[in-house]
């Protein structure tokens, strides 16, 4: 096991990033915490591997085969991201043959972290990662758990839970993005902490790029939205029921589709907007009077607080939620979400929410939302790591 939290904070740190992302695709928990580090800490983000395999399956994919070629790209002064070999990566079946894998993606990336006197802090955010940890020279081995790998139907459940037990037990530490995700690992390793999502506050202060939102301030009022993927979490259906028992409201969708949404595009009051950058989130959620959170209760969605919930609150806005969560139970009772347990309970929590969108209650809402960011995640996590709490 990696040495433990003592006596680390005597040292000068440095990151070594593992993720099942890129740095440029969706910002989860991942890149957010590895931006707050790199203010005072380098930090090498090593991006999602990507083999012949995986273009197969997702032939967008193919330019990232030669994103490796470019070594680590700098970012800022202190954050650096590298795209791992094009490999293997068959780990959620085959194991084995990741780690063959990993064995030589190790000498990759230690020839772009190089040698330093600095404290080798390791992070992973996924169990196919395990054979990483203790090979990367680390003192200090993170798992940062967002979601429950084991439930995306992508992954091989027995498999991905046999090795995230062996993650969880390897790990100095880990660090979960909601109260259910950590209570579930606190028996493998009792050093798992709950840290929750928050807000890019640096799109959230600055000025709505007015240009880039003239499609949605062309939408006529009273609209709400629905920002995110829609896959196999979300409600379609209930989206529809919705749209169609408030014919008086606009429905704003906006993200990537992977769902049959053709009954929903043929409702006169949905607009869906397609994917748009993170950077515009804000300025679309303050022109709507809800957002609107319809996942359905699965293992997936069952332990998790997502970001969108921060999202809406930051820009003033009430998220309208079904009850996938009972890590929803006490924001709701705080009166910061609306959980609609019902259909017609979903359909009237979304009418309240637009009949109660008043200044007074926007800047009620902001005001919690505006204090859920990303630097105060990162103190609390620093602050465990330097041994303080």
């Amino acid at each position: 096991m990696a040495v433990g939290i003592e006596g680390v904070s005597q040292q000068p740190r440095e990151h070594i990033y593992l993720s099942s992302l890129f740095w440029d695709g969706l910002w989860i928990i991942q890149q957010p915490i590895c931006h707050e580090i790199q203010k005072t800490e380098p930090v090498l983000f090593v991006e999602r591997p990507v083999s012949v395999f995986t273009v197969l399956r997702y032939p967008r994919l193919w330019p990232r085969l030669f994103q490796w070629l470019r070594g680590a790209r700098q970012v800022t002064a202190r954050l650096r991201v590298l795209a791992p070999l094009p490999l293997f990566h068959l780990g959620h079946r085959l194991p084995w043959l990741f780690r063959l894998d990993l064995a030589i993606q190790r000498w990759w990336i230690l020839r772009w972290a190089g040698r330093s006197d600095r404290a080798r802090v390791l992070w992973v955010d996924h169990p196919v990662f395990e054979s990483a940890i203790d090979r990367m020279g680390e003192t200090l081995a993170i798992y940062h758990v967002g979601d429950d790998a084991a439930e995306f139907r992508t992954s091989h459940r027995a498999t991905i839970e046999r090795l995230e037990v062996a993650t969880l037990r390897k790990a100095s530490v880990v660090f979960a993005a909601a109260d259910g995700l950590a209570e579930s690992r606190r028996s493998s390793n009792p050093r798992t902490f709950a840290i929750q999502n928050a807000i890019d506050t640096s799109v959230f202060e600055a000025p709505d790029p007015v240009a880039e939102l003239t499609d949605v301030d062309a939408i006529a009022k009273p609209r709400v939205a629905f920002i995110g993927v829609l896959d196999s979490w979300v409600d379609l259906e209930l989206i529809a029921a919705t749209a169609r028992g408030l014919r008086d409201v606009q429905f704003v969708i906006v993200g990537p589709s992977m769902l049959d949404d053709r009954a929903v595009r043929a409702l006169e009051n949905v607009h869906f907007l397609g994917p748009r950058h993170r950077r515009l989130v804000p300025g679309i959620l303050r022109r709507v009077s809800a957002s609107l959170v319809p996942f359905r209760r699965t293992a997936l969605t069952a332990r998790i607080v997502p970001a969108k919930i921060f999202e809406a609150l930051a820009a003033g806005v009430l998220p309208v939620c079904t009850p996938f969560s009972r890590n929803l139970d006490v924001f709701e009772r705080q009166g910061l979400v609306a959980v609609g347990r019902s259909e017609a309970e979903f359909i009237d929590h979304v009418r309240r929410a637009i009949r109660s969108d008043q200044p007074a209650r926007r800047r009620e809402l902001a005001a919690f939302g505006m204090r859920q960011t990303w630097s105060q995640r990162w103190l609390q996590m620093k602050a465990l790591l330097d041994g303080a709490a």
